[in-house]
């Protein structure tokens, strides 16, 4: 009744290119917040409070 789902070679690329691009993605993102300025980081910090 059920039948599994066969993937063809060409197909495996695209879960794996998905994957890569997250996580590139979320690397990119990682090493930005790691080395940014302290003083930049207070201002992001406190930017949904400022009453501008």
């Amino acid at each position: 009744m059920f039948q599994r789902i066969v993937y063809e070679d060409w197909q495996l690329i695209f879960p794996i290119v998905a994957l890569a691009v997250a996580s590139l993605i979320f690397l990119a993102a990682a090493w930005r917040a790691s080395h940014m300025k302290p003083d930049q980081a207070e201002q992001l910090a406190r930017l949904p409070f400022d009453q501008e």
